[in-house]
């Protein structure tokens, strides 16, 4: 199922790593490596032309049914939703809240395949990503295990949770959940300490702010208006008239 979020993630910065497991390419036809995005099916598609089912140019496929998460359990999935809204701190609609949760659910259950991927390229292949990525970047796709970060930090949370309240994280009320979160912010007064909890704060935050950020309402709150040119570079009018 190709969703928006799934769109996203294979186009990236306009790259994408072949042998991915949502990129679905031919092995036979494009070897592993990094690939430019063909721009020419995305502008078909955006002009309005025909879509056919299952062609090149077909973006979205409306889900049928309730969405089920990829790697987390319900339970911990309605604790992401959870921890998702009070991240985002101010009232956000909830629509964009589920939309976020589930990119962040879609991108840990590929994250083993995108790993895997990252360390069978070729020496040749690392060092293109490397140079337009980062080396840092590629060392994190390489070596981050990022299930274990969220599984354990999610048991840590329900832990402390447990501990400090006698119930649930998703049952406690806000301010609790948010005191939860405090000891493992970037405002804890420890800041020296790494837990279990702080590896997930750190992971879940970037996650969030990445998610955010490429949904509507986060697009909007930037002042981007999509693919544009001007007649005339802004500000310089008195040059061009």
């Amino acid at each position: 199922m190709l969703t928006r979020r799934r769109w996203f993630l294979q186009l990236g910065g306009g790259v994408v790593l072949a042998g991915w497991s949502g990129a679905e390419l031919d092995a036979d036809e494009l070897p592993p490596g990094v690939y430019e995005a063909s721009r020419e099916h995305l502008g078909h598609a955006l002009a309005g032309q025909p879509v056919a089912v299952g062609g090149e140019t077909e973006l979205v496929q409306p889900r049928a049914a309730t969405f089920r998460p990829l790697f987390f359990s319900p339970d911990e999935y309605q604790t992401i939703q959870c921890l998702t809204a009070l991240l985002l701190g101010e009232p956000t609609e909830a629509a964009v809240v589920k939309e976020i949760a589930e990119w962040i659910d879609l991108t840990l259950s590929d994250a083993a395949a995108v790993r895997a991927t990252a360390r069978a390229l070729s020496t040749a292949h690392r060092a293109v990503a490397a140079a337009y990525y980062g080396a840092e970047h590629l060392r994190k796709r390489e070596e981050l295990d990022s299930e274990n970060v969220a599984r354990e930090g999610l048991a840590w949370i329900e832990d402390q949770s447990r501990r400090s309240h006698g119930g649930s994280f998703i049952s406690r009320s806000q301010p609790h959940q948010i005191a939860i979160l405090q000891t493992i912010s970037d405002d804890r007064p420890d800041r020296g300490t790494d837990s279990a909890g702080t590896r997930f704060f750190t992971y879940l935050k970037e996650r969030v702010i990445d998610g955010f950020y490429t949904s509507r309402v986060g697009l909007e709150e930037l002042g981007y208006r999509g693919n544009a040119f001007y007649a005339s570079p802004p500000g310089c009018e008195h040059l061009y008239a």
